[in-house]
């Protein structure tokens, strides 16, 4: 169980219809980490003031720096998630696509290695749709 956040550790130790209180199953562990990357990437630099780097950057200021803002927004999501979430190695973020059809959406895939606290490793593959607004849709 040493892969959970502090509160969730609490949290399944303290459910009384658990049978399993002192485990934490590999699927819980991508859960809390997929949790984690959308609550951070849905964080604004700045906003936390003991952390000013936590978060994404402020999207909404680049987009007008368009084509130059992809490859800012996509260097911020690498860097943000492999400063804090240190579950994952060997972060790559790639581009796939714009729709600028009906808004603005930056699309990036997200893969990564879990590194699990017995020392196995998972690969994991997700998409991230970023939004002319900044906010960020885990796919």
């Amino acid at each position: 169980m040493a892969g959970a956040s502090l509160l969730t550790r609490i949290a399944h130790a303290a459910d009384p219809h658990s049978t399993e209180r002192h485990t934490y199953r590999d699927h819980d562990l991508e859960s809390a980490i997929l949790t984690h990357l959308g609550h951070m990437l849905n964080t604004r630099q700045g906003s936390s003031l003991t952390c000013p780097d936590y978060g994404l950057m402020e999207v909404s200021e680049v987009l007008h720096e368009f084509p130059e803002a992809i490859g800012l927004v996509q260097r911020s999501l690498k860097n943000c998630i492999q400063t804090y979430e240190p579950r994952l190695k060997n972060v790559q973020v790639r581009h796939l696509r714009t729709d600028t059809v009906q808004s603005m959406v930056l699309e990036f895939e997200i893969t990564a290695q879990i590194h699990f606290p017995d020392g196995r490793r998972q690969a994991l593959r997700l998409g991230a749709a970023v939004d002319q607004s900044g906010n960020v849709r885990m796919t």
